[in-house]
């Protein structure tokens, strides 16, 4: 036998066995509690802030330790995907009423999130802190902290996803360690909204971009003591962005701001009205994600979840809205 047919069998047996000793990624099933929550501690009667409706809510719970630190939020139909800031996806199956009441989640499943060499997220490398996650045409566009990059993921590829990395973004490398890529958003004409929670520009502004598949156009968000925290796209409403407060006295506050679409622009400031606030008896927790979806009676939802940075002191809260500006 030739010495090329010993090589290709050689070759073969070698990638069956790194294929056999590759980490699985399987999801694994948790066991969820989801007891309801209200919108006003003090007031069951309110349901409206703004132009949002509340729909329902839930604090979620697991005794697997794995489970927390949500800070990104798609939700396609009644399918959610988060991502966690110890490097998993979660998902869970989401139980919507006809006219979009939020009546519960079940189905749990957690998975690592991989890295491009197909291993899970390393935390001591710092590669696991996903922050923020929207849906860029095909893609999943993950944004990692520390080690500062957006991974892209395809959905169909399930837990065995590899991602190519965007990592040339003038001046992401000089974010904060804790204070990179905090908001994505995929708008429809193919451009990706990033904003950083504490990268500041030369202006004193928070730093963000306006990527595409060849440019990375800068543009900024006015620095406040609001940082934004997430942000989500959809046609009929334009871009909501998330932003929170942190007060030792007084805990977390949250708002929502409606972005103005002209100000979404290379170089743009970007200015919009706040529509929402999360503020006094007013539910609030560490709100991180945001996301819009269709109910099955056409309305639009805005979710909303927290991260409860696995502290007994916090709440993974998920929240639904209708959008109803009238």
């Amino acid at each position: 036998m030739s010495r090329t047919a010993h090589s290709g069998r050689a070759l073969a047996l070698l990638s069956v066995v790194a294929l056999l000793a590759a980490p699985q990624a399987d999801a694994e099933p948790i066991a969820l509690t989801a007891s309801p929550v209200q919108l006003d501690r003090e007031d069951a009667t309110v349901s409206k802030l703004g132009p949002l409706r509340f729909m329902g809510g839930f604090a979620l719970d697991s005794k697997d330790q794995r489970f927390g630190g949500l800070s990104g939020l798609v939700v396609e139909g009644n399918r959610l995907t988060a991502v966690s800031d110890r490097g998993f996806w979660f998902r869970g199956l989401l139980s919507i009423g006809v006219d979009g009441t939020f009546l519960g989640i079940e189905d749990g499943q957690l998975a690592p999130i991989l890295s491009s060499k197909g291993e899970p997220l390393k935390i001591e490398r710092g590669e696991h802190d996903a922050e923020a996650l929207t849906k860029w045409g095909t893609s999943y566009a993950v944004a990692f902290e520390r080690f500062h990059r957006i991974g892209l993921y395809d959905p169909a590829a399930g837990d065995d996803g590899r991602p190519e990395y965007i990592r040339d973004i003038p001046g992401i490398a000089k974010s904060p360690g804790n204070g990179g890529i905090e908001a994505l958003a995929g708008i429809d004409d193919g451009r990706l909204l990033a904003l950083t929670e504490e990268a500041e520009s030369k202006t004193g502004d928070i730093v963000g971009w306006i990527i595409d598949q060849a440019r990375r156009d800068p543009i900024v968000y006015p620095k406040t003591r609001w940082k934004p925290t997430d942000a989500a796209y959809h046609p009929q409403i334009g871009v909501l962005i998330l932003e929170r407060r942190f007060f030792a006295l007084t805990g977390f506050s949250a708002r929502i701001r409606l972005a103005d679409q002209e100000s979404i622009a290379p170089s743009g400031v970007i200015s919009g009205a706040i529509v929402a606030r999360f503020a006094g008896s007013i539910i609030s927790d560490n709100f991180e994600g945001i996301a819009v979806s269709q109910a099955p009676d056409g309305r639009l939802l805005v979710w909303i979840v927290s991260d409860d940075n696995f502290s007994f002191l916090q709440r993974t809260l998920l929240l639904a809205f209708s959008w109803d500006p009238d």
